[in-house]
């Protein structure tokens, strides 16, 4: 979740993950329904409201 309310795409997320694209794509789509957002920001908007992401701490 933190990486879709960075705004990445899936293709970037992928990369970083080390999975395809369309697993992605997937991962999303399962979020999205499970919050009920009808797209990436509303689900981010949800995510950080509900206290699911957050600030990382620094070293």
């Amino acid at each position: 979740m933190p990486l879709i309310c960075a705004g990445h795409t899936n293709s970037v997320i992928a990369a970083e993950l080390f999975i395809s694209a369309k697993t992605v794509d997937h991962h999303v789509a399962s979020v999205l329904a499970k919050l009920g957002a009808p797209n990436r920001k509303a689900a981010a908007t949800q995510a950080a409201t509900l206290g699911l992401v957050g600030t990382r701490s620094g070293p």
